[in-house]
Parts: C-alpha cells; sequence; structure tokens
C-alpha cells in the first residue's frame, strides 16, 4: 500500500491524497480560494467512531470497562427513535443519530447537549465518524450526508443512489473520506463529501464492512467474502458458508470471526485462502453475535432454555469464561412441549484488554462481568422495552470507565462504577 505524505512549502497546499492511503494524523489546505478549509486526516480519535468501535468491528475498547458496583451516570432523553448504537468523535462527544437522521450530540460528563443538526432526510441507515468529526450516513433518497457539531446545516450531501443499506455500516479511512454502502454498492467519499470510486458488488453487502489492510470486506446474505481495494475489481476471498448473526468481526490474526446460523463460530482465514473452520458448536442453545474480539479470545452471548450467558473462547473453541447474566423465558407448544429458542433481538458486547466484558442482555438488563467471571447488573431496567424487544439499540464505550447505552425510544444513558478506576472519569 502506497505511503502518501503530506508537505507544505511556501504556502503550497496539498496536492493530491491517494484513494487508500496510510498517513499520520495531519491537518492540510486544500486548494479552493473561494471556500479556503483544514482536511483532516489520520485514523479517527473518538473512542468508538464506527460500529463495533473500529473498523475491524472488534468491539473491542482501548480504555478499562467499569469496574465495582456499576451506577448510572445520567440519563438524557430526547424523544426521537433511534435504531443504531451511539457514535464517540474526536473531541469525545457522543454522538446520536435519530431514525429519521436527525444528530444529536451530548457531553460525555454530563450528558447536556452539546449540539443538534436536523437533515429532515426521511430515515437514514448505519453511520460513521470521519477523522475530522464528520457523522456520515446514507439517507432512505440515496444521498450520503456529513454533519458536524456547531454547524446547522450538514457540511456535505452527495448524490449516491441506489437504496440505502440498514446493515452494511460504512468505515472511516485514515485520509479523511469513508466508504459507504447502498443495497448493490460501494462508494469511496473524500473528506469533503466528494465520490472518488465506487464498485457493483456481485452480492449486497448485509454486515458491517471491515476494514483489512488496503482492502474492504464486504460479507454478502449467504455468508460469501468479498475484498475490493478501491481501483480495482472486488475479488470473492471466502464464505462463511450461512448467515450471519449481526457482523463478522477481524482477529489479530488477519481471520474473520462470526457467529453463522445462530449455532456456531465460525472463522475464516484470509491469509489461507479463505479457508473455513468451525471454532465451536452452541452446546444447547444458540450463540447470538456479533463476537468481541481481542488477541487470543472471542467473546459474546449465548442463550440456553433457561439462562442467558457471557462466554469467552480461545483459539481452539474451549470456554475461558462463563457467566450467567439473565434468566431466559421459555415458550410452551399447545402440545405441552417446550418450543425452540429462537434469537431475540441482541447487541454485541463489548470486552477490555482484561478481559471484562460489558452486555445488555436479550431482557434488557445491562451490567458488567469482571475478568473472574464475578458480574454485577444494574438493577432497573435501562431502556423501555417494546413489542419487539428490549429497547437497547447498542452500547459504546466511551472512554475510561464509562459506557452509553441508547435506547430505541429515544435517550442515552452513561453507566460508570463505583470504582472509576482511580484517576480517571467518565468523558476524559
Amino acid at each position: 500500500m502506497t505511503r502518501t505524505s503530506l508537505a507544505a512549502l511556501g504556502g503550497v497546499a496539498l496536492a493530491g491524497l491517494a484513494a487508500w492511503a496510510f498517513v499520520p494524523d495531519a491537518n492540510a489546505q486544500r486548494i479552493d480560494p473561494r471556500r479556503p478549509s483544514v482536511l483532516v486526516v489520520g485514523a479517527p480519535r473518538g473512542a468508538a467512531p464506527m460500529a463495533r468501535v473500529d473498523g475491524r468491528r472488534s468491539g473491542s475498547t482501548r480504555d478499562p470497562l467499569p469496574s465495582g458496583r456499576l451506577r448510572v451516570a445520567w440519563k438524557r432523553t430526547f424523544g426521537l427513535a433511534v435504531e443504531q448504537p451511539a457514535l464517540v468523535t474526536p473531541d469525545g462527544s457522543i454522538a446520536l443519530v435519530t431514525a429519521r437522521g436527525d444528530v444529536v450530540f451530548l457531553d460525555p460528563k454530563d450528558g447536556e447537549e452539546r449540539g443538534q443538526v436536523t437533515v429532515g432526510a426521511g430515515a437514514v441507515g448505519p453511520a460513521v465518524v470521519t477523522s475530522d468529526g464528520t457523522v456520515v450516513f446514507m439517507t432512505s433518497t440515496g444521498d450520503a450526508v456529513g454533519v458536524r457539531r456547531g454547524s446547522a446545516r450538514p457540511r456535505f450531501t452527495t448524490r449516491i443512489g441506489g437504496e440505502r443499506n440498514l446493515r452494511a455500516a460504512p468505515l472511516a479511512l485514515d485520509d479523511g473520506g469513508a466508504v459507504v454502502a447502498t443495497s448493490t454498492d460501494l462508494a469511496v467519499l473524500d473528506g469533503e463529501g466528494g465520490v472518488r470510486t465506487r464498485v457493483t458488488l456481485a452480492e449486497a453487502p448485509s454486515a458491517p464492512l471491515v476494514a483489512s489492510g488496503d482492502r474492504i470486506l464486504a460479507v454478502g446474505p449467504t455468508g460469501s467474502i468479498h475484498a475490493w481495494v478501491p481501483g480495482r475489481e472486488p475479488v470473492r476471498v471466502g464464505s462463511f458458508g450461512g448467515t450471519l448473526d449481526g457482523a463478522a468481526a477481524l482477529t489479530e490474526t488477519g481471520a474473520l470471526v462470526a457467529v453463522v446460523d445462530g449455532v456456531q463460530i465460525v472463522d475464516v482465514d484470509l491469509a489461507r485462502g479463505g479457508a473455513r473452520t468451525t471454532r465451536a458448536l452452541a452446546p444447547a442453545g444458540l450463540y447470538l453475535g456479533p463476537p468481541a474480539v481481542r488477541p487470543g479470545r472471542v467473546t459474546l452471548l449465548a442463550l440456553a432454555p433457561s439462562r442467558t450467558f457471557v462466554v469467552a473462547l480461545d483459539g481452539a473453541g474451549q470456554e475461558t469464561l462463563r457467566a450467567s447474566v439473565a434468566a431466559t423465558s421459555s415458550t410452551s407448544l399447545p402440545d405441552g412441549g417446550v418450543a425452540p429458542l429462537v434469537a431475540p433481538p441482541h447487541t454485541g458486547v463489548l470486552v477490555d484488554a482484561r478481559g471484562a466484558v460489558a452486555f445488555a442482555a436479550p431482557d434488557g438488563h445491562v451490567g458488567v462481568v469482571a475478568p473472574d467471571g464475578s458480574t454485577d447488573t444494574i438493577g432497573e431496567l435501562i431502556c423501555s422495552r417494546s413489542g419487539r424487544s428490549a429497547g437497547v439499540a447498542g452500547l459504546t464505550p466511551t472512554g475510561p470507565a464509562a459506557f452509553v447505552v441508547t435506547c430505541e425510544a429515544g435517550s442515552a444513558v452513561l453507566v460508570a462504577g463505583s470504582e472509576a478506576d482511580r484517576g480517571t472519569r467518565p468523558g476524559r
């Protein structure tokens, strides 16, 4: 992959930027005397600028999760339905994208509103935060929209066309741009929202896009994996052999891992020509994805007939952690038998470097499993239940010893611990 350096000499600004280049954090001026602006590049610095924390969709937070007795630090309600987890911008703001396209920015310390931008898009897909803090998402009208805190209007609205993709969450690029997905295409946007290149895939992307070196990985509804280097043709590099639950995560060894068909954890080793192996089969129930990954481990929820567990498995599929986190209600059939388990709406867990796990159980209870397996759960339900789900849209790490729970009904709740990891505080 080509390295592009940013240099300025005698007032000469950045002349070009490679479509997929790695650059350190830096600022450079675009040449446009009518509208001078600063282009910020480098990997987004927020604690969670993308769905599942980062471009690997790892679900792994750099900062420790809360420890000790959990507490609700604050709760803010804004009354607009939300279908996706919050994101965190480079300045630490918590960004919530509502189902109709309004973007609300909250202060992580007290939950006070820092800004709100109304887009009026009607309906939107998943969002991402770029290097300069722009929140980017696709609308139901086929436009890519970029929103910045402090601006009353969108920073850009770019016509892409096609149908919005509700599952293929976008990627932020190190050059300040982003990759967005429609039901058929991938499009690379530059930092100003301009389309640099696009491609049509053989299968519709049906899971969050994954960054792997200079490649963008897209998983289709049948589990097939296509890799695309912008400027080239996409290539099929493997298959999961079934339908994914949530997202695939890229491990430290370069393999993709996901829950497939609810009953198995599957690894696809891209370095070995897409070799597929089953890491584990659900012993008596279902696995609930997506998994969170850290070196040598995958962590996720497991649903059994009477309990829900947080489980962690090593590379050989052996359980290294099993912690009960909630009761599971079973349904009886008319003949008196027990109905088969059906995966309820659920959200992926978060994991930190110690192995602590933040979870939202399918019944709506939120808590943290410590590395030793001990569990603390917030006593009350944080989100309002609906007829469809427990009301939790997702979990997002916000910094040391804190994470935010996004509620579908339109609220955000910051969860912290009684032991604030001494010397840290939420949002710092």
